[in-house]
């Protein structure tokens, strides 16, 4: 019992760091209609960033928190407003196009970041020991990491669903032509969406280089990781895709300590396939 009570708690500290990861994902692609197959290459980027100052710096890495979320923010708006926007506005707008496009920033961000920092996993030895209750051991990192990306999702959840601006960008994401009939400027919200959902990316990269190894080709799997969430928990539900978050954390937790390394790492694409194959309508968007 105490077994598979410290796997559940890994689980969903796991699970809570996932949720950011989809989340972000899930504001763009939401909103957008756009699926960011750079997202990967954000979180990436920003957690080997992180790993490179603190360790030349010996800086506390939650400190570049902050300054990744602003500054891969506005890298996030350059890029939806030179790269992304023309194809939203465009009459022949075309979802291979974006695919195409988001793929190549991909490339290039990945390209970057195996010039930068080389093709060595990495890990940032942060909190390395752990609490202990009742037989329970917590693992500080993965706590404080968990910890920290609920807030960020409970915080983009209240904001979307509980404040004037969060509710435009929700409508501009259901219905772009009613959004402009009521005012609501819709080039500006896909803007801040993909900003946003950049920011937050970037924020995922800083918590998860302190629980675990990251390298430049560890992009990818970030991605297919938000898809597999999204598919789980259906396209704008955030509620949904944070309990999808939980339950892969658990799945991967569970499948790591019962059958291996190598089956938590291929468990969530074997989901995606199930998934896809049994209810392809998941990608539709869902009401929040």
């Amino acid at each position: 019992m105490t077994l598979l009570l410290q796997l559940l708690i890994n689980g969903i500290l796991l699970g809570g760091l996932y949720a950011l990861i989809a989340q972000s994902f899930n504001l763009i692609f939401g909103v957008m209609g756009v699926v960011n197959l750079a997202h990967g290459s954000f979180i990436v980027v920003a957690g080997l960033f992180t790993y490179w100052f603190a360790i030349h710096t010996a800086v506390n890495p939650l400190f570049v928190l902050p300054v990744a979320f602003l500054a891969m923010g506005v890298a996030g708006a350059v890029v939806e407003r030179f790269l992304v926007e023309p194809l939203m506005r465009s009459a022949s707008r075309s979802d291979l196009l974006s695919l195409m496009v988001t793929f190549g920033l991909s490339y290039v961000l990945s390209e970057l970041a195996l010039q930068s920092w080389g093709s060595d996993f990495v890990s940032l030895p942060y909190l390395q020991s752990s609490w202990t209750f009742a037989d329970l051991a917590f693992n500080k990192a993965l706590v404080i990491a968990g910890a920290f990306a609920a807030l960020f999702s409970a915080g983009l959840y209240v904001w979307l669903n509980f404040t004037g601006s969060g509710k435009a960008l929700l409508a501009a994401s259901q219905s772009p032509t009613g959004a402009l009939c009521c005012g609501i400027d819709v080039g500006r919200a896909r803007l801040f969406a993909f900003a946003l959902g950049v920011g937050l990316a970037a924020s995922s990269g800083v918590l998860v280089i302190i629980v675990m190894p990251l390298a430049p080709q560890s992009a990818n799997d970030f991605t297919l990781l938000a898809f597999v969430m999204i598919a789980l928990g259906g396209l704008g539900n955030y509620i949904g895709v944070a309990a999808a978050a939980l339950a892969l954390g658990v799945l991967q937790s569970a499948a790591g300590y019962f059958l291996g390394g190598n089956a938590e790492y291929v468990l969530p694409y074997v989901l995606l396939l199930a998934v896809m194959l049994a209810q392809p309508q998941r990608f539709r968007r869902a009401q929040t």
